[in-house]
């Protein structure tokens, strides 16, 4: 263990005698305190029994997202590996949630915090022979105690933008030190593999295999069920101009009811609705839209049937319905793309053949945007005066905001195909005679 990885260990081992305090916190709710459990280690006895494939692959996805990722690598395993053979974790309540709806037969369940103690007690539950960390997840102590194991460990789908590596570089010591202990970097792109590295990893393991994000399930195979619900949820009528707003973070929700406000001086019909990134949020969300002026509701307080939305501005306050919402937009912002936060996944909204807006932080997402923007399917706007000109061009222009939207999503569909790559890195270790079709 070298010196930066001792001081991590002791800050990380520091910060545990918060966890009272945590628990306090999070005890008065189930979904939160199943989550302070597993991430202390501390897993059920009926978990632990549900692990029995061989052999086994632990997929790691922090978020909702990544979860996506590991959805599309599952399906590019199908005929070589059965479900009960691969288990995922996540490090959200919204990845969770997504992993065990989107994923039935693959047992979930919350990883551990990145110290030795619950990194090992997940470790002998899970009992793995390949560990594979998805995007930019990269944890010194499960890689090195999987390693010490024996366990096969990978990073696929491998993302390392500007922002990140930036966070990284200062603590290059202890990623050169975890990074020695992974056998294969299976990266997005060739600035992906560059910036890993330049962190230490060793060259002649890194490959470039493309982004599995464009692989993730096409919601529009299954016809019209997500657009029905969504209208009848909502109380739409096909005519009825819907914005979305996903995945917006702090400081930008203003932005937007500012965009929504010249917005509807031309279209007062128009719909919006709100998705923060964290539910957490909606109080404050809900402070500003009373000092707009505008009248809103929780989703939560609606079912479409014996309780309806009268007002023109939902919040989405439930975890896990933003996808399928994105089905009734006419056009769609993503968050964290006006602050600086790396943006958010503009390729769930692109896939329903909307056209997205986002702002100039979009990092995180830097291939997914030139592909879309070329294609001619999304916009960076600066500020709400942008974001209400473009919105208002595409209803005043419906068959523009058509063609922006399929244009986005025949853009995703010519771009698939990276994730059997990734999953190829998986059977590559467990059997070199196999390969994937």
């Amino acid at each position: 263990m070298n010196a930066l990885h001792f001081a991590y260990n002791l800050i990380g081992t520091a910060g545990l005698a918060l966890a009272p305090l945590v628990w306090l916190h999070q005890r008065r709710h189930a979904e939160d305190l199943e989550r302070f459990h597993q991430r202390l280690g501390r897993y059920p006895q009926s978990l632990q029994g549900r692990f029995r494939g061989r052999p086994r692959i632990w997929l790691h996805a922090v978020s909702v997202g990544e979860v996506g990722v590991a959805g599309a690598i599952v399906r590019a395993l199908a005929g070589h590996l059965t479900d009960d053979q691969i288990v995922l974790s996540t490090s959200t309540r919204q990845g969770l949630a997504r992993a065990r709806a989107q994923l039935q037969g693959v047992t979930s369940f919350y990883a551990p915090i990145d110290l030795i103690g619950p990194s090992e007690k997940a470790l002998q539950m899970v009992q793995p022979d390949v560990l594979a960390l998805l995007e930019t997840e990269i944890w010194p102590n499960l890689v090195i105690r999987a390693k010490r194991r024996g366990v096969r460990t990978a990073i696929l789908n491998g993302r390392i933008s500007v922002r990140t590596i930036r966070r990284y570089t200062m603590i290059r010591p202890l990623m050169r030190h975890a990074l020695a202990h992974i056998d294969a970097f299976s990266m997005i792109s060739t600035q992906d593999a560059l910036r890993i590295q330049s962190l230490g990893a060793d060259p002649r393991s890194i490959v470039v295999n493309g982004n599995a994000k464009f692989d993730g399930a096409d919601p529009l195979a299954q016809g019209n069920r997500a657009k029905q619900w969504a209208l009848s949820l909502y109380g739409l009528q096909a005519n009825t101009p819907v914005f979305v707003a996903g995945s917006t973070r702090n400081a930008e929700e203003p932005i937007v009811l500012d965009a929504f406000l010249r917005i509807v001086r031309d279209f007062p019909r128009t719909v919006l609705i709100l998705a923060p990134r964290h539910t957490t949020r909606v109080e404050q969300i809900e402070q500003w839209i009373k000092a707009k002026g505008l009248q809103w509701q929780r989703r939560t307080t609606f079912d479409g049937v014996n309780h309806h939305r009268t007002a023109s501005v939902v919040v989405l306050d439930t975890i896990g319905e933003l996808s399928d919402t994105y089905s009734a937009a006419d056009f769609v912002f993503c968050g964290g793309s006006l602050v600086p936060k790396g943006g958010q996944n503009l390729l769930e909204p692109a896939i329903w053949a909307k056209p997205v807006m986002y702002g100039p932080s979009m990092d995180d997402f830097s291939d997914a945007r030139q592909l879309i923007e070329r294609a001619g399917g999304g916009v960076t706007v600066f500020n709400a005066d942008q974001m209400a000109a473009t919105a208002c061009d595409w209803l005043r222009h419906p068959r523009i905001a058509v063609q922006a939207g399929a244009a986005a999503r025949n853009a995703i569909l010519a771009h698939r195909g990276a994730a059997h790559n990734h999953a190829h890195v998986i059977m590559r270790f467990l059997d070199h005679s196999m390969t994937l079709s």
